[in-house]
């Protein structure tokens, strides 16, 4: 598939630009890329390192491994682990054979694991052994039941860490016997023995490499299918946007999970093609996260604005060199502009030549589909769109093109685009629309304006758009004025049930210094709104916490503070 030349051509290498998407698999496509850097390091996971030519290697074995089990092309294999080398390997290994990776998160009830590895034909399962327990208890409604692959956190970590892990977490399992079940290593010796023929890697570009999740947080959670360009497209755009010429060997954070398409592809499948050195981390720990940075001097970081919350609060940040940060991004959720502007002045005062870009996107189109150029970052912006990719902005529930800017719904068209949801035509019928200009576009829900040089400003997720006394409030132009008080750390407005107004707004706060005059503090941030916002939009009450909380995906978790407050 050709490529388009764009605004980003344009600001760039010629000599970097690629001129045709690759028609191959995932899998291929970091097999090409590892070629030409084997020795170097690809991943390291609390302290042990795989070079690019042992990750293959590995990838290899158990696609044989898989292939000794029965697993063939156009299977599911659902992967059901937080970040550890054995998932990395898995996702590739399925995708080498050509069946498909369902991507679960781990801490789903037992329920909803079970649901959406029957709604698969899931006929294998890869999970951690800590986690088990979960599945102990469930009695597969399938007629052929999935094999069940246990990996162990202790068999991939170096050996000198060994013994510590293995006497701090003690493990006694108590197995369902009507489940099938091999531990990770026993199913890498199976494949070995039996040495079973390679089927050839003749995955296309249309075919679905792995089913994600979306919609937890404001629906019913839908199965995404992702495409092997839409993988590989988005690794490419990851290259053309990042702005660093030299990527090869640099450093970068993989601490989004797998199972989300941040993780996944932007994190860690874009790194890989292009020969970073990827720093794998098992768990969602913004404060490892700032001490590894520093450690390791990290060059590339992908996060979510809690990460940057995090970063900017660590010691180290305001005494030490920063000239080693290349490349800093924010998706996943609205970055602040307050917090954008504190970590930028952070970043000019320790040396770094670049500054934060926020950026945009959502799992129907893998995971973004627009980020601030770096030759010219608008605060307050989610950027443009990435090469090939396209924006319209329509009135809602239309295909009626709206004028620049006004406030619409977001369309995006391009190679990122999902395939579809998975047994969902309905759905998919809403979401995936034919335009009168002929192009397939995603109608992702979400309310954005589009200024006249093609920048898009986010207003609400849908599910955030508050209706109080009749009038529309946007949650984060609350949040946003809220956060113009100079007390304030964070902020997050929910709707409070009334049966006069509809909605009241609240907004939970949490302050920079918690032992301040509180009542004073209110005063002030009612006086900054009111400079700010329309009077239909000011918060009725304001609430302080110590600590907003967050999902597992290090978003504002809003709908815990929604259910508290109208408890």
């Amino acid at each position: 598939m050709k490529r388009e030349k764009s605004i980003w051509y344009e600001h760039q290498n010629p000599e970097k630009w690629i001129p045709e998407y690759p028609e191959y698999s995932m899998y291929e496509h970091l097999r090409k890329g590892a070629e030409r850097y084997p020795n170097l390091t690809a991943v390291e996971f609390q302290g042990k390192k795989y070079t690019y030519k042992k990750l293959i290697e590995n990838i290899e074995k158990v696609a044989k491994s898989l292939v000794a089990i029965g697993v063939k092309k156009g299977d599911t294999v659902s992967v059901v682990t937080p970040n550890t080398p054995q998932a990395l390997f898995m996702i590739y290994a399925v995708n080498r054979i050509g069946a498909i990776a369902n991507m679960i998160h781990p801490l789903l009830s037992a329920a909803e694991i079970q649901k959406f590895i029957e709604d698969t034909d899931s006929v294998a399962i890869l999970t951690l052994d800590m986690i088990y327990p979960k599945f102990a208890k469930i009695k597969w409604n399938t007629s052929k039941e999935p094999k069940m692959i246990l990996a162990r956190i202790v068999d991939a970590l170096p050996l000198y860490a060994k013994p510590v892990y293995a006497s701090q977490n003690k493990l006694s399992l108590n197995f369902n016997p009507e489940h099938d079940v091999i531990y990770w290593n026993d199913l890498i010796k199976l494949g070995k023995e039996q040495n079973p023929k390679m089927p050839k890697d003749d995955g296309q570009a249309d075919d679905t490499a792995v089913i994600l999740y979306s919609g937890g947080t404001s629906g019913t959670p839908k199965g995404v299918m992702i495409t092997n360009m839409n993988i590989n497209s988005l690794a490419m755009h990851t290259y053309d946007i990042g702005g660093i010429e030299e990527v090869v060997g640099k450093k970068s954070l993989a601490v989004m999970p797998l199972f989300h398409g941040f993780g996944l592809v932007i994190c860690v499948h874009a790194m890989l093609c292009l020969g970073f050195h990827v720093f794998l981390l098992p768990k969602y720990d913004f404060q490892e996260c700032s001490k590894l940075i520093f450690k390791k001097k990290i060059n590339c970081i992908y996060g979510v604005p809690g990460l940057y919350e995090a970063l900017i609060r660590y010691p180290k940040i305001d005494t030490d060199d920063l000239s080693f940060m290349e490349l800093l991004v924010c998706g996943g959720d609205k970055l602040p502009e307050k917090l954008q502007h504190r970590v930028n002045k952070l970043l000019k005062k320790g040396g770094a030549s670049v500054a934060l870009r926020e950026a945009y996107g959502q799992t129907e189109c893998v995971a973004g589909c627009s980020i601030n150029p770096d030759f010219d970052i608008r605060i307050g912006s989610a950027g443009i769109a990435y090469p090939d990719v396209y924006f319209k902005i329509v009135k809602p529930d239309t295909q009626e093109e709206l004028p620049n800017g006004e406030d619409g719904e977001l369309c995006v068209s391009g190679p990122i685009v999902m395939k579809g949801y998975y047994k969902n035509e309905e759905a998919t019928a809403k979401s995936l629309q034919r335009h009168a200009d002929g192009k397939i576009w995603l109608h992702t829900g979400d309310t954005f304006s589009m200024d006249d040089d093609g920048y898009i400003y986010f207003r609400q997720r849908n599910s955030r758009i508050l209706i109080s006394g009749g009038y529309n409030v946007y949650a984060t132009q609350v949040e946003d004025a809220v956060c113009t008080c100079p007390a304030v750390a964070q902020c997050c407005v929910v709707g409070i049930n009334d049966r006069i107004y509809g909605q009241k707004i609240g907004a939970f706060v949490v302050l920079n210094n918690k032992d301040a005059d509180k009542e004073l503090v209110k005063s002030k941030i009612m006086e900054c709104c009111k400079n700010n916002l329309a009077e239909y939009s000011l918060p009725h009450e304001i609430i302080f916490r110590d600590e907003i909380p967050v999902t597992n995906m290090g978003k504002v978790d809003y709908l815990s503070l929604e259910k508290e407050i109208n408890a």
